[in-house]
């Protein structure tokens, strides 16, 4: 087939220099179906080039030259949804369009429209309600596209778990909704441990992540490990009132944000060198890190969401209450004063990371597109 995936970002080397989960997912998949089709990625323009090529994926610029951002940027948002449908007029003899988050939902079902061919969305959360709650008032926007979208005829929603799944049927035919969990491609990196103990976290620093949780337990343990010591990478509208908090705390010399990390090795030599990982986010539709963290023998510490009990087969780590500081603290301590359980979480992480393979999800993947045309 020939295959056109819209993603509102999408690396722009083999280096997977990316910013959040969606585009991890993204790139992994566009490469794993070019291993079976032809494969087209449309996605907003970062730097000089207006088109190139990864591997067997060929890449198509869209919109303004722009840097990342997560919510807001209206203007810049919309040129790249008008100019990604205006593909259309170069676009030859396209099977299926998929689209990869809320703003290219719409741009993939306008373009399938324009192509007569197939269309289908890849679908990571379902916030119909919750849009403002998360994302303030920009949400106003993510929430009119989400309702409009489920009023459109789509053709498959591949959900990233059976989460997803069940909540995308309170609003669309189930018979057109499917699970296939994200494909992880796992780092091989291998670093020493840090000196001190060490937590790590993988987030964007907006509120729903919960990193501010994450910060008050640190605050805790300090009074059991004194050394203890947390590295937080990601940006975001949070960072300063993040650091503001660490200060408040006095938390100066335990914490470290690392911001904006540009190559994911780099990011998992942290995860690898750290003794456990958290993961305080109240909203997620899978949870790679979790797994990537799992295939790096490094134990992790989670709020208990669906999503992510769900994708760690609640194995290789523990779980707290979400928003409940107190409780993550105590979690993190038990992994860190017990080697025992350490050593159990290590083993049952490794197991779990077999269900993510490229080769395991690809097949699931390329088989549920296939079937739109049997």
């Amino acid at each position: 087939m020939n295959i056109c995936i819209v993603t509102e970002y999408f690396p722009h080397s083999d280096c997977l220099d990316i910013k959040g989960g969606v585009e991890v997912c993204c790139y992994n998949e566009a490469l794993g179906l070019s291993k079976y089709h032809n494969v087209t990625v449309l996605t907003s323009k970062e730097g000089e080039l207006d088109e190139f090529n990864i591997q067997d994926v060929h890449v198509i610029c869209c919109g303004e030259d722009r840097g990342y951002v997560q919510k807001g940027s209206f203007t810049s948002r919309l040129k790249f949804m008008k100019d990604a449908v205006e593909k259309h007029k170069i676009l030859e003899d396209i099977d299926l369009v998929i689209g990869y988050n809320f703003i290219t939902y719409p741009v993939a079902y306008k373009l399938a429209e324009k192509l007569n061919s197939r269309v289908s969305l890849r679908y990571h959360d379902v916030w119909i309600g919750e849009w403002t709650k998360n994302m303030g008032i920009s949400g106003l926007f993510g929430e009119m596209l989400e309702r409009y979208i489920f009023k459109k005829d789509i053709d498959l929603y591949v959900a990233v778990s059976d989460f997803t799944r069940n909540n995308l049927n309170k609003y669309v035919d189930n018979t057109k909704t499917i699970t296939v969990h994200n494909i992880v491609d796992f780092p091989k990196v291998k670093s020493e441990k840090y000196d001190k103990p060490t937590i790590s976290c993988v987030a964007r620093l907006v509120e729903y992540k919960r990193v501010n949780d994450l910060i008050k337990a640190v605050a805790l343990i300090k009074d059991e490990i004194p050394e203890i010591q947390c590295k937080i990478i990601g940006t975001g509208p949070e960072e300063e009132n993040l650091k503001n908090l660490t200060k408040q705390l006095e938390l100066d010399e335990n914490i470290e944000f690392l911001g904006f990390v540009e190559e994911h090795d780099d990011v998992m030599k942290v995860v690898n060198s750290s003794d456990v990982f958290c993961l305080p986010s109240i909203v997620e539709g899978f949870g790679i890190v979790i797994i990537e963290a799992q295939s790096l023998e490094t134990p992790f510490v989670a709020a208990r969401i669906p999503p992510v009990v769900e994708s760690s087969g609640q194995k290789g780590g523990l779980f707290f209450e979400p928003k409940n500081h107190e409780e993550l603290a105590k979690q993190i301590l038990t992994i860190l004063n017990d080697k025992e359980l350490y050593k159990k979480l290590q083993i049952e992480g490794l197991e779990n990371k077999n269900n993510y393979t490229k080769e395991v999800i690809g097949d699931k993947l390329n088989k549920a597109y296939e079937s739109l045309f049997n």
